[in-house]
């Protein structure tokens, strides 16, 4: 594939006109169509700035290499890394699983758990999806691995974080009982 290519790629993934990524990078529509055409070799400012746009690391664009996602904050590389196996430990869910429940490849999620890429946002969602967790758990926002998954679920949530210390007590220990009577 071209780096005219991949620009046209990337462009129609972030249903872009030619003109709107020309703007978003300080280029005009007609550089932006003479790289995507191979007319012209782009400068090191267009791939760089192109790069930034899409998220993507320039080495992508350049070919260089079939990644779309880059290394960036080791704490970040760290949390995603440990979040996502700790996850999978907790689901017992494997890699082949794993791979099965989320649109990425396998050289993806093994270059995630290896701790080599940092995934970008679309990512990091097939990640959440297949783990049945937040976003937010997955980067580190979050201390919580379970996703709210219904607008009842939202509701309980809600309600229990209205209740007084007391009344908070009272709701768990009802959660208790609750839970004995179903093992019996």
């Amino acid at each position: 594939m071209t780096i005219g290519e991949r620009i046209k790629e990337l462009r129609a993934e972030a249903n872009l006109r030619q003109s709107e990524l020309g703007k978003a990078i300080g280029f005009s529509a007609q550089v932006v169509s003479n790289v995507e055409r191979g007319y012209s070799f782009p400068s090191t400012e267009f791939v760089n700035r192109s790069a930034a746009c899409f998220g993507v690391p320039a080495d992508y664009i350049l070919g260089r290499t079939t990644s779309r996602y880059a290394v960036a904050d080791p704490k970040e590389v760290s949390a995603v890394q440990a979040r996502t196996k700790a996850r999978l430990a907790q689901l017992q869910m494997s890699l082949p699983d794993l791979i099965k429940k989320s649109t990425l490849t396998e050289e993806t999620c093994c270059d995630i758990l290896a701790g080599k890429t940092v995934p970008g946002i679309d990512a990091t969602a097939s990640l959440s999806k297949a783990l049945d967790t937040s976003m937010d758990y997955l980067v580190g926002n979050s201390d919580y691995s379970c996703a709210i998954a219904s607008e009842d679920e939202q509701d309980i949530i809600l309600r229990y974080r209205q209740l007084s210390k007391k009344g908070k007590r009272i709701f768990l220990g009802m959660m208790e009982n609750m839970e004995e009577e179903k093992t019996e």
